[in-house]
């Protein structure tokens, strides 16, 4: 029987079809879906605890996210920000601990002024302001604050970056060292067919995979609805552009699927599209359909989910990945002629507002 989280490994490629069904808010409804197993978060808490003696700030940094809140348990949202807090200071060249002190939700920030809380929302920018994906959490702060002129100047340089790299390579790496250095008790945390090593090795890769993605996925649902046109009838025209800018980049040189998936949403939400862009959305929703019995695979076969994240670990992209194992298993990058995107057995035309339909 597989663990609540070990089934998990490629549920965030699919949550970026979701994305594009159901808008901004459908990542947040998928994971509080899920029941915790209170094994497995016992070794969380755990070995967030073993990290936090480590002498490496990046342990400090990813032990913070262990601490990471869950809706049913409650607790150590405070613990999570100071940790954050020292890790960043003490390592301020490190991406990963940038990343994760700039994307901690607003709330848990400890800032005396709302100058110092925008300042670690922007570290990721600073250390590498020409990736678009650094800009996400500036945009996130700045929206939830009110600041309106913040986020649209933020905005402007996320559409002005000349790449767009979540780094799920480095992070897929930092996890499964983490792992290997402080393995769980298998049997006991992740239980599934018992003896079974193989079944062992693919719930230790989920999980490895689960918390590679939560450490670098951006905060994105902020930078989704200043982009959405139907709720802003009144907005000038300067904004849509923009962010048909950031859409085209997160479309055509986002490092996940996920990623490409949430660049088709914000295209669509914003209104901008054009025919030109027909080609570009078509292949990114075409992948992200015909990668689903792949992942499925990936999914029961350790040998091959093992070879797919040393992919990840030693390119650094899980775009290249994903299209080289397409291309493997006979799949075109580009549909047929006339192919469109089926969303619940209903056909969507490419720039189509899905978007629309929420509140």
């Amino acid at each position: 029987m597989r663990s609540q989280r070990a089934g998990k490994m490629f549920a965030p490629l699919w949550l970026a079809a979701l994305f594009i069904a159901c808008a901004a808010t459908c990542a947040g409804r998928v994971a509080a879906a899920d029941a915790p197993d209170t094994r497995l978060e016992a070794y969380r808490q755990h070995l967030a605890m073993v990290l936090q003696r480590s002498p490496s700030p990046r342990d400090w940094a990813l032990g913070s996210q262990l601490l990471e809140t869950r809706l049913v348990r409650g607790a150590s949202l405070r613990e999570r920000g100071l940790i954050l807090q020292k890790a960043a200071k003490a390592a301020p060249r490190d991406r990963l601990v940038q990343t994760l002190w700039a994307n901690i939700p607003l709330h848990e920030q400890h800032c005396r002024t709302t100058r110092r809380c925008t300042d670690h929302a922007a570290a990721l920018a600073r250390l590498d302001p020409g990736n678009g994906a650094a800009w996400a959490a500036v945009i996130d702060h700045a929206w939830k604050q009110g600041d309106v002129r913040g986020a649209e100047a933020a905005l402007r340089r996320m559409a002005g970056a000349d790449r767009y790299n979540e780094h799920l390579g480095e992070a897929v790496a930092a996890w499964r060292d983490v792992l290997r250095r402080y393995p769980p008790p298998l049997p006991q945390v992740l239980p599934r067919h018992g003896a079974d090593t193989s079944a062992d090795i693919l719930d230790a890769l989920d999980l490895a995979f689960d918390e590679a993605v939560q450490t670098i996925v951006p905060p994105i649902p902020s930078l989704f609805d200043a982009c959405r046109r139907a709720k802003y009838p009144n907005v000038g025209a300067r904004r849509f552009q923009t962010c048909g800018k950031i859409a085209r980049l997160m479309m055509g040189r986002s490092q996940t699927l996920i990623g490409r998936g949430f660049g088709v949403a914000i295209l669509r939400a914003s209104h901008v599209g054009t025919q030109a862009d027909i080609p570009m959305v078509r292949a990114v929703t075409w992948q992200l359909e015909q990668y689903r019995p792949i992942a499925a695979t990936l999914g029961s076969n350790a040998v091959a989910k093992q070879n797919h994240l040393n992919l990840i670990e030693s390119t650094d992209s899980e775009m290249q990945v994903i299209q080289y194992e397409l291309k493997g298993g006979g799949i075109a990058l580009t549909p047929p002629d006339g192919w469109k995107q089926t969303l619940n057995g209903k056909q969507i035309e490419p720039l189509y507002d899905l978007a629309s339909q929420v509140p």
